[in-house]
């Protein structure tokens, strides 16, 4: 992926389709390369040469102490000054200029969520994401979930 080509990129992960501007990726890993190695192998490890967390999402937006064998990539994400990883399952390049965005319905709109409007892109929906408002929202997250253990 060229993070120096304008456009977005289209992330999944549980199976909701996100899209984010493509300048906000530092990097990808692709976890097929891993497939072989000990499953063992903390998902920071995996790239530490960018020196940040790696966040999964399909557990609660903790910090990934082991790679999910489900989730096939590590995106690695600059918002502001903060640098961190989520894991996802699948990412795709889309030259999409200026998307046509579509405001959230009412029932669906929270104030500190990542996702304030949507998209078609060809027979799905992607959700528009801010990376600034994702690493607040993941930061939160793991705060309310230091407290309840």
């Amino acid at each position: 992926m060229n993070a120096a080509a304008a456009g977005y990129a289209l992330i999944c992960f549980d199976g909701l389709d996100l899209l984010i501007d493509q300048h906000a990726i530092v990097s990808l890993e692709n976890m097929i390369v891993l497939q072989g190695k000990n499953d063992e192998v903390k998902a920071s490890e995996v790239i530490a040469g960018d020196a940040c967390e790696v966040h999964s999402l399909t557990a609660q937006l903790v910090v990934a102490d082991k790679i999910d064998t489900r989730c096939r990539y590590i995106v690695v994400l600059q918002a502001d000054e903060h640098r961190f990883g989520i894991t996802v399952d699948s990412v795709q390049s889309l030259p999409i200029q200026d998307p046509k965005l579509h405001a959230l319905p009412a029932c669906m709109s929270i104030s500190e969520s990542p996702i304030k409007a949507y998209v078609q892109v060809k027979e799905r929906i992607a959700f528009c994401c801010d990376v600034s408002t994702l690493w607040c929202r993941i930061k939160s997250s793991e705060s309310r979930h230091e407290y309840k253990e």
